[in-house]
């Protein structure tokens, strides 16, 4: 069985990625990290003239650490940088590795009354046109996404805020 992860930062993904690990670990499935970088060409002309290959480079070296991480934790893991639009390449790159369900994280930006919002068009284009079964976690600060998983995804954000500079005390977990 093959695990894909939607994986948009380490402190962002985090508990998606710890609850893919534990069904990973349960399972003695694969987990597949998946990370596409919107490209500069559609976003616009600004973006086009400043680009750089900075968000791919960096990207990758998060994308590298969580792999890591999940090796260490006794987990088969690897991970996929690509540059393209965000939706349409989770869907493709999601197929293009076997995957058997796509693990994506999801705001409550629109407050509790609402799980999956209008406002979030990722997680609805994935809803509607993902043909790979979907579990989607919920990150709305209430942490009940994840009981008793918050020692995985805290090293995840924290090993890696690390290597950007970041302080411990800012990673959520």
């Amino acid at each position: 069985m093959i695990i894909a992860v939607a994986f948009s930062s380490p402190k962002r993904s985090a508990r998606t990625v710890e609850l893919a690990a534990r069904q990973a670990k349960a399972l003695g499935a694969e987990i597949v990290l998946l990370r596409i970088v919107p490209d500069p060409e559609k976003v616009g002309v600004v973006a086009q003239l400043i680009s750089s290959d900075r968000p791919q480079d960096k990207a990758q070296l998060q994308i590298d650490m969580t792999v890591k991480i999940l090796q260490e934790q006794g987990i088969k893991a690897s991970g996929v940088v690509r540059v393209g639009e965000v939706a349409r390449g989770i869907i493709k790159t999601a197929i293009e590795s076997n995957a058997n369900i796509l693990y994506v994280g999801t705001t409550n930006v629109g407050g509790r009354q609402f799980f999956l919002m209008k406002r979030d068009p990722i997680v609805h284009y994935l809803v509607d046109h993902c043909p790979i079964t979907l579990c989607l976690v919920r990150h709305d600060g209430s942490g009940a996404a994840l009981v008793g998983a918050e020692t995985g995804s805290h090293a995840i954000s924290q090993a890696v805020s690390e290597v950007e500079g970041e302080s411990s005390d800012e990673v959520e977990s």
